[in-house]
This record gives C-alpha cells, sequence and structure tokens, in this order.
C-alpha cells in the first residue's frame, strides 16, 4: 500500500506565468497547484528534491506542510518536461483519510512468455480506482508468464487488493502476445511459394502433335 510518511514543505506562489515559472524550476523548485475540499484552487511551490523523494518511494498520500497549516494530500499528476526527464509542474488534491478518492494507479508486467518469434504488447499501462487513501496501491502486477501466441490479459485479470474497486471497463485488453512481424511475413511468403498453379482445362493440342504411334486423322 502506498507509504503516508513523506513530507512536503510549500510555499504560496506568488508569481505566476510562463517566465515566473521558469525562473522557480532554475531555483530547485516546482511549481503546483493545490485544490480540492471545495476550497479555492492556489497555486504554491515544492522543493523539487522532495518531490522526487516521492515519487522514488512510490508514494501518493503526502503531508503537505503550508506555513502552520498541515494536511493530507494525494499527489494526482505530474507533468514532464519535453523529453520526460523532469518534472515541471504537480497537481495536489485536498483529501479526508475516511473519505473515497478516485486516481489512476499503474499497471505493470511480470514475467517473459517462453515463446520464441513472439512480441509482447502492452496496449494499457493504468486502470482508474476507487478507494479509501490509506488504500490506494503502488501498483497492479499482471503476470503475462504463461502467454500463448494471440492470448490476451485484460483488466479482468488483475489482482484487486481489498477495500479497491477498478472503474475502468473490465473487458479492456491490458497486454497480447502477437507473432514477430519478421515471422509473419516469412509465414505468408512460404504460403505463397507453396500453392499450386492452377489446372489449364481444355488445351490445345500444338500443330503436328499426335498420338502415341503418330497416328493422324484421315489413315
Amino acid at each position: 500500500m502506498a507509504a503516508t510518511s513523506n513530507t512536503l514543505h510549500a510555499k504560496k506562489r506568488e508569481a505566476s506565468g510562463t517566465k515566473a515559472c521558469r525562473a522557480l524550476r532554475e531555483s530547485g523548485e516546482v511549481p503546483a497547484i493545490l485544490y480540492g475540499h471545495k476550497e479555492e484552487a492556489l497555486p504554491i511551490q515544492v522543493p523539487y528534491g522532495e518531490l522526487v523523494s516521492a515519487m522514488r518511494h512510490r508514494s501518493r498520500i503526502l503531508e503537505l506542510r503550508l506555513g502552520r497549516k498541515k494536511e493530507s494530500v494525494l499527489l494526482k499528476e505530474i507533468q514532464y518536461d519535453a523529453l520526460g526527464d523532469r518534472m515541471v509542474h504537480a497537481d495536489l488534491l485536498r483529501v479526508a483519510m475516511d473519505e473515497v478518492v478516485e486516481l489512476r494507479v499503474e499497471i505493470v508486467l511480470k514475467g517473459t512468455p517462453k515463446v520464441e518469434h513472439a512480441v509482447l504488447q502492452q496496449t494499457l499501462d493504468a486502470v482508474e480506482v476507487e478507494c479509501l487513501p490509506a488504500n490506494i496501491p503502488e501498483s497492479f502486477v499482471l503476470n503475462v508468464a504463461g502467454l500463448k501466441i494471440d492470448e490476451s490479459r485484460h483488466v479482468r485479470d488483475l489482482v484487486v487488493p481489498e477495500g479497491v474497486k477498478i472503474l475502468t471497463d473490465p473487458d479492456i485488453i491490458v497486454a497480447t502476445l502477437a507473432k514477430a512481424k519478421a515471422e509473419v511475413a516469412e509465414e505468408a511468403a512460404a504460403a505463397l511459394a507453396g500453392a499450386e498453379e492452377p489446372e489449364l482445362i481444355g488445351h490445345k493440342p500444338e500443330e503436328g502433335e499426335g498420338d502415341e504411334k503418330g497416328e493422324s486423322k484421315g489413315d
């Protein structure tokens, strides 16, 4: 389950706009927005290092300290730069530990199918769930080691902890094992090469052709 020990020491963000946010990032802070519980959305800034620590420990519920005020928040969303390397913005949702929240939880594939000339394709990387903050899973682990060609695993195949409800359609495919493109191409070429030529019907003998005895018409 999600850890709750990480703390973010936030400050109210006084300036807004692209230039101001760029200056914050250069100083080691991450622009963020705090919202929820029918309170007005509040622009804040949090230390980059603290946010990195929360992500490293896969913490979703954090203690936010803003001045003398402390409250529990859900790390709802992180935005990254164009290269996907650095966090540039965070969305934080106020939560009460006795109130249900909705959020996305990552799906992690486990195992390697023992099938040659096959490609494992993950088509869904997260699902929407509903649960109390203390029950938020770090991730869903889906075992795909037993997959065979053209077999799939679906959302309904996920092992769901007690107290967690998946809101995503259970019939959606999470992962599929397909033939490698090269293998499919080879099979198609082999099938084409092995196809029989069509039989010629009503073949007309060439001039001079006769029967085995060399007889000709009129003899």
